[in-house]
């Protein structure tokens, strides 16, 4: 049985709250956090407070991204794109847990360097099209529209994530509110691991070749390669606190081989 590590309960029921837990209950890491629950609704403002819980326990923010399960209800959808922009640079391993991961939910699994559905399907929720963000703003005549960006924010995303273009141009040319459920093919044509991720491994790692050591080998430095790629997005978001656990380790952490 899981060891869960209640972090916080927020005021607010329905907001986005996160718990810590460890799926080795008896390794030597059994009182390390090891694993991230992303639960509620997403609302503005969570990524912030998410960040802020991060600076003040560096520690176990760092172990528990290691699995990011997901179990996020529903919410703000630009919410959802900052949550993953912010996520994604440190290589997460993303689960959608529960029947369905919908929305926002779906935005932040795809963010994971490592992306795994146990069960249920994952959907994605067509938003309106491109319209000005203030049509009853006073605005001279010959000013250039201010259209809301947020259709061709979220399009770049997905493509940088993996989400072939097919997919995502027929997602957002959906109904607003209509969702696309990716088959197991979509999720197969996706793939496991978003292009960046993939492409470093070509780059920086030994191919993989039909023995067992070819595999570990494989392992070791994908594994590192997490490790200096987190460590620097991780650095970012610790800009300007003075902790003494990321204070050790941040150099350790940025010389993985990359």
């Amino acid at each position: 049985m899981a060891v869960l590590l209640p972090l916080l309960l927020h005021p607010w029921a329905q907001a986005l709250q996160w718990d810590l837990s460890n799926p080795f209950p008896n390794d030597p890491l059994a009182g390390v956090a090891r694993g991230i629950t992303l639960s509620g609704e997403l609302l503005p403002g969570d990524t912030g407070k998410l960040v802020q819980w991060m600076q003040a326990r560096p520690a176990d923010a760092w172990h528990s991204l290691g699995r990011v399960e997901l179990k996020i209800t529903g919410g703000d959808t630009r919410e959802a794109l900052l949550l993953a922009d912010t996520l994604a640079p440190l290589y997460p391993y993303t689960v959608a847990a529960g029947s369905s991961c919908t929305g926002p939910c779906a935005l932040v699994w795809l963010a994971g360097a490592w992306r795994m559905l146990t069960e249920g399907r994952i959907g994605l929720r067509a938003v309106p099209p491109a319209a000005l963000a203030d049509s009853n703003a006073n605005r001279p005549a010959d000013a250039p529209s201010a259209f809301d960006l947020l259709p061709s924010q979220l399009r770049s995303y997905a493509l940088k994530q993996g989400l072939p273009l097919p997919f995502t141009e027929r997602w957002l040319s959906g109904s607003s509110g209509e969702v696309y459920w990716l088959s197991e093919q979509d999720i197969n044509a996706t793939g496991t691991w978003p292009p960046y991720y993939y492409a470093r491994l070509r780059a920086k790692c030994p191919a993989l070749a039909a023995t067992e050591e070819s595999f570990h080998a494989l392992r070791r430095c994908a594994a590192r390669l997490v490790i200096s790629q987190k460590a620097f997005a991780f650095d970012k978001l610790m800009a300007g606190v003075d902790d003494a656990w990321w204070n050790e380790n941040r150099d350790v952490f940025k010389s993985a081989p990359r």
